[in-house]
């Protein structure tokens, strides 16, 4: 994607492009009219001076035209430059009388120079344009004109002068204007590109949070899974746990059985670890962990589903679970707290 910075540099290309070709135009235009005075007039040696002139402005131009494409701005500009303001230095002390028709045109290369955004390349074409045009116009009116003779042709070659000066005039402020045209409309595209890319933006937000909000609903419900808390008799709970158990999941258990426990007043609570694969010191740290957070609510806690392998594990750890009492499966302990509980 084009840049605002590539896009003002590719136009500044272009107009100097432009100058540069009608520079060319009009300097074969003056050449065949030289020529044709050559023939006419017989004056071979003087106007051949003239051409030389012209020539110059030429060569510069298409040297220009050839660097363009190969190097920076500010150092494909200087062949032009200095072509430009040679020849019309000469063109003057050639012809005295072309003195007001060459002095606008040094305005050119401070113009062309300037595109180049070359600070001491513009400071220097500056000074030596000031100086030229102070020089010329002071000096070259004094200078014999004999060894040039031009005659009736005069406004003709002053005419192709202010006609290239005028068509300059006009590609600069016709390509300056068309440039800042389509950089407001560039301007205008990053915009509407920027606005578009926004918009985008927070739909995938919000699609980011629509998907964050399903995420966490399915992790909630797998996290119900995990630890489901099922009222099985009035007043008691059953928490299977199948699988191995984490602190994570210790967590999770722990907080929602005292949810449970709070929430439906419970008299006593059934652990059944049958489907825990492994039950070793952190495990049982954590089952007498959740038990006595159960117990700070009132409630009994009944453990199940101990293996013989488990059995001979915790016996072997040392470990004493004194928070809750023991039974063979969950039937058993159903059957024993529903009758502590109408006891009660």
């Amino acid at each position: 994607m084009e840049t605002g910075l590539e896009f003002v540099a590719n136009a500044r290309r272009q107009l100097i492009r432009l100058i540069a070709l009608t520079i060319v135009a009009s300097s074969c235009a003056a050449l065949l009219l030289i020529a044709i005075l050559m023939i006419i007039t017989g004056n071979v040696v003087g106007l051949a001076s003239y051409a030389g002139v012209v020539v110059l402005g030429l060569a510069g131009s298409l040297a220009t035209l050839a660097l363009l494409k190969r190097r920076v701005l500010w150092q494909a500009i200087i062949p032009i430059t200095v072509g430009m303001m040679v020849g019309l230095t000469l063109s003057v002390f050639l012809i005295p009388e072309q003195t007001f028709v060459a002095l606008p045109f040094l305005t050119v290369p401070i113009v062309l120079v300037t595109l180049g955004r070359h600070r001491l390349s513009i400071l220097l074409t500056l000074v030596s344009g000031i100086v030229a045009g102070a020089g010329l116009a002071w000096f070259a009116p004094s200078v014999e004109v004999e060894q040039v003779i031009i005659g009736d042709a005069l406004p003709l070659v002053s005419g192709i002068g202010f006609v290239t000066l005028l068509v300059i005039i006009w590609l600069l402020s016709d390509r300056l204007l068309t440039i800042s045209d389509a950089a407001v409309a560039l301007a205008d595209k990053r915009a509407a590109e920027a606005e578009d890319a926004r918009q985008r933006a927070e739909e995938a937000q919000s699609t980011i949070a629509q998907q964050y909000a399903e995420q966490q609903r399915l992790l909630d419900l797998v996290s119900v899974l995990e630890t489901p808390v099922i009222a099985i008799a009035e007043g008691v709970l059953l928490a299977p746990i199948v699988g191995h158990l984490d602190s994570r999941r210790a967590g999770q258990l722990t907080q929602r059985l005292l949810d449970a426990v709070y929430a439906q007043r419970a008299r006593a609570v059934i652990i059944d670890i049958a489907g825990v694969p492994l039950v070793d010191t952190q495990v049982a740290q954590l089952l007498i962990r959740t038990a006595q957070s159960i117990r700070l609510l009132g409630s009994r806690v009944a453990l199940t589903g101990i293996s013989s392998e488990t059995a001979m594990t915790l016996s072997n750890l040392g470990m004493r679970l004194e928070e809750m009492q023991t039974m063979r499966n969950p039937q058993e302990a159903i059957q024993v707290m529903t009758m502590r509980t109408v006891n009660r």
